[in-house]
């Protein structure tokens, strides 16, 4: 298993028609019905799954790929108890294994590849000034070396991991190097849910870097663009140009009430407007850090992932409020669907989906690697 970090692409599969509104009613997870014998199943076979645990829900995606192009395969949301996952920490790993399990088994799926994700905060991110002439071996024990004096915890419980990005802007002779560590204990309380579920993880991603991947599609190279990850106990809001990319994260939480239930008429009254205009402060703020630090004095677009973003009405309230256009983002625009994924589903999940999207993606960058 790694723990890795690596830029994404910058071109995105030509688009496909979009998927039906975000009315739609819900079905739960893909359908479970036998594939199209006709259907060109040759030209996707390596898959991967990849696997969001949230502090309200458990969600999977898995993906299929064929050269450039991707096919969703399944997809599945699934409930975790309350309390069992808290600002991104497991603190139940025998429920929130159950409930990847169960998920799996509603999606049909018996994964072998699996991209799992950790919680940006838990993360320390520095980009390092390297020699450009080392090579793979010489620059790993440089950048080992170096990361002693950028963690702020002993070495032996930490998980680094690097990756050479470019050459510096300010030095020839130099390679910027993106440097990415966490707390062993954070990867192993992932990595002991998803064993307790029959799943062995092959790569384990920061999730601002798989929402970098699936924005990257859902953005169809139209940018800068900003993105606003609106979950139960946290909001992320990101501003990506190509392969540069900016996060800002805080706590704020909605409540699992607000965001559980399939976004109908019955969640209007859920939300109030207290909360709303809070949350529209925060998103204010955030977006104006972003813009803050990477040098750009405005953004025409933002796009909403995440539970909040199926609340009725609050894309264009948020637009209203921030002069901008406002979209609810779809992971999938451009995607090819399996027989067996239910369209009007996947639609009306896809904004929760975003994340466990953009992992399943992160795994195809690894296995070309």
């Amino acid at each position: 298993m790694r723990l890795f970090a690596r830029k994404v692409p910058t071109s995105a599969p030509e688009p496909l028609p979009a998927p039906p509104s975000l009315g739609m009613p819900p079905t739960p997870v893909s359908r479970g019905e036998k594939r199209d014998p006709r259907a060109a199943r040759h030209r996707f076979r390596r898959r991967w799954l990849g696997l969001d645990i949230g502090s309200s829900a458990v969600k999977v995606v898995e993906l299929s790929r064929s050269d450039k192009s991707y096919r969703v395969e399944a997809f599945a949301v699934e409930p975790v108890p309350a309390g069992t996952v808290i600002a991104g920490n497991i603190s139940d790993a025998v429920a929130v294994g159950e409930a990847i399990r169960r998920a799996c088994k509603r999606a049909g799926v018996r994964p072998r590849n699996v991209c799992a994700g950790i919680r940006n905060s838990a993360v320390v991110t520095k980009t390092l000034e390297m020699d450009a002439t080392l090579d793979d071996r010489a620059l790993e024990a440089a950048v080992t070396r170096e990361a002693e004096r950028h963690i702020p915890f002993p070495m032996e419980d930490v998980a680094i991991d690097f990756e050479p990005m470019h050459l510096s802007a300010r030095d020839p002779s130099k390679v910027d190097v993106l440097l990415v560590a966490c707390r062993v204990e954070h990867v192993a309380q992932c990595q002991e849910a998803a064993e307790l579920a029959g799943l062995r993880l092959d790569v384990v991603d920061v999730e601002s870097h798989a929402a970098h991947h699936a924005l990257i599609h859902a953005a169809e190279n139209r940018m800068p663009v900003a993105l606003a990850d609106i979950g139960v106990a946290t909001s992320t809001v990101m501003l990506v140009d190509g392969e540069s990319a900016v996060t800002r994260e805080e706590q704020f939480s909605l409540g699992r009430d607000a965001l559980d239930d399939p976004p109908d008429s019955a969640r209007v009254g859920a939300v109030g407007t207290s909360e709303l205009d809070s949350l529209l402060a925060l998103l204010t703020r955030l977006l104006r850090l972003v813009l803050l630090a990477g040098r750009l004095e405005s953004v025409e677009r933002l796009l909403l992932a995440g539970g909040g973003a199926a609340i009725p009405g609050f894309a264009q309230r948020a637009s209203e409020h921030l002069g901008m256009a406002v979209e609810v983002a779809d992971a999938f625009r451009g995607m090819a669907l399996s027989a067996r994924t239910d369209r009007a589903s996947l639609a009306e999940h896809a904004p929760a989906l975003f994340t466990a999207s953009g992992l399943a993606v992160r795994g195809f960058a690894e296995a070309r690697t």
